[in-house]
């Protein structure tokens, strides 16, 4: 269930220190005064290091304040640093909206059916399993691995166990086109016949869409560990990722640097963490499986790198708030032979990802993320036929943490479905008014902004 008391989660902000082990912005090791004709004067100043950190505006006239700005407030000094301008860019916008679970609760459509006998409308991801069971017995267990939560690989895109230890904070950056204006998400209704009324949605080329993950430490603080970033074009999805740590190296490097800064850290468990990370023998073959939805996620071999946990993960936490978070598309974290592993993984209870995380065996590539994301709102039939009634899987245009829908309509302060037994699809009112969504008109969008994306499953009909 999705329950507003998880609001009262620690949000405890830690001073943010300088970064440790800048990299010169040149990338190379001449020091000034060396016999190499570089071109530096040894009274040159200086270079300063570009700023890496991230300051989410909190007072900036957004299009829409979707989550609520005292909450925003809480989360912007938990941003990590990022060394990519264009993604800092975005993250310090204006245009830029920020949304959780709570402000935009996640929900499926459930557009089989007549609206007289037999009920249209959307339902919450927490929908009580006796609603499906009662017609479907079995049928909640097919579809969600608890309530709020579909199985693996459409509920959580760190692991596939249930979990209160990371959190999911999604921004959505709307574009402007040449004259500044806003360019909005287009809906329509579809209705090829009595039994199917699909509302659907397009996002304008430019989109961004994104998610900082955090983890949460035993005393309630949050994290970052991971930015994820996808950008709509006319015809698909650009996609990529951001960690501080993109290779094992990388991780070997910082552990090193933080210790030389601060003896205190010069521990057995750390020098043996960063040896380990330097050490391809470490992998361990392993195949990724869905055990639902098996269709959309095919056995994938792969392998994994388990880190060793540390007595005191204080260096780590340090790290993640410091090292300038980098692009990891089509970087490896660590390869051996054939076997492969693009992120690490742990069982420990705090690391630079969280226990169990999954990641290490998804390429961080548009046609890796495209495998899962090109499912958003395809009906459950496709995959279990005697789920007929239920509807289709959450999200649209190729995303699954967005509607447009007003959450006061389908859902209740228990996560259980209000106005059921009719259409209880009403388009968020201030998404209206900031102007970031409406009704789709083919004349005015033109397909070189609004482009549909490909999908043999899409337009079907019940």
């Amino acid at each position: 269930m999705i329950r507003s008391s998880a609001l009262a989660l620690s949000l405890a902000v830690l001073p943010l220190v300088a970064c440790v082990g800048q990299i010169s912005p040149g990338g190379g090791d001449d020091v000034v005064g060396d016999d190499d004709d570089d071109g530096v004067s040894p009274d040159a100043a200086p270079v300063t290091p570009p700023d890496t950190s991230v300051h989410v505006p909190l007072d900036a006239a957004r299009p829409v304040d979707i989550m609520p700005p005292s909450r925003l407030a809480m989360i912007a000094p938990r941003m990590p640093h990022v060394a990519d301008p264009w993604l800092k860019g975005v993250l310090e916008s204006a245009d830029t909206m920020w949304y959780d679970k709570f402000s935009i609760i996640p929900g499926y459509q459930d557009s089989f059916g007549d609206n007289v006998q037999l009920p249209i409308g959307m339902r919450p991801n927490s929908i009580d399993r006796g609603m499906i069971d009662l017609a479907v017995p079995g049928g909640h267990a097919q579809l969600f691995i608890e309530d709020g939560l579909f199985h693996f690989p459409f509920g959580r895109g760190i692991g596939g166990v249930a979990r209160t230890d990371n959190f999911v904070v999604d921004f959505w950056h709307a574009p402007r086109d040449g004259n500044g204006a806003l360019l909005p998400v287009v809906y329509w209704q579809r209705d090829p016949n009595q039994y199917t009324h699909r509302v659907e949605w397009m996002f304008p080329r430019g989109t961004v869409l994104g998610e900082v993950l955090f983890q949460i430490d035993g005393s309630g603080v949050w994290y970052p560990f991971e930015i994820r970033v996808r950008v709509r074009e006319v015809d698909r999805w650009r996609n990529d990722v951001y960690r501080p740590f993109p290779t094992g190296e990388d991780l070997a490097r910082a552990l090193e640097g933080a210790t030389a800064a601060n003896p205190a850290w010069q521990t057995a468990d750390v020098s043996a963490l960063a040896a380990h990370a330097r050490n391809a023998a470490t992998l361990q073959a392993e195949t990724l499986a869905a055990s639902h939805f098996a269709s959309a996620f095919p056995s994938t071999p792969g392998a994994k790198d388990v880190l060793p946990a540390l007595a005191d993960p204080a260096i780590l936490k340090q790290l993640l708030l410091e090292v300038p978070y980098r692009s990891v598309k089509g970087v490896p974290w660590k390869t051996q032979g054939a076997r492969v592993a693009h992120a690490a993984t742990t069982q420990a209870g705090f690391h630079i990802v969280p226990r169990g995380y999954d990641g290490g065996h998804l390429e961080v590539s548009d046609d890796s993320c495209t495998r899962c994301h090109q499912d958003a709102g395809r009906p459950f039939k496709d995959w279990y036929p005697n789920v007929l009634a239920y509807g289709e899987l959450w999200g649209g245009d190729d995303t699954f943490t967005w509607h447009p829908f007003d959450t006061a309509n389908f859902v209740d302060a228990n996560g259980e479905v209000r106005n059921f037994n009719y259409d209880n699809r009403r388009i968020r009112a201030d998404f209206t008014a900031g102007g970031v969504i409406v009704r789709y008109a083919p004349a005015q969008h033109p397909a070189t902004t609004w482009g549909p994306l490909p999908g043999a499953w899409k337009n079907y009909a019940y």
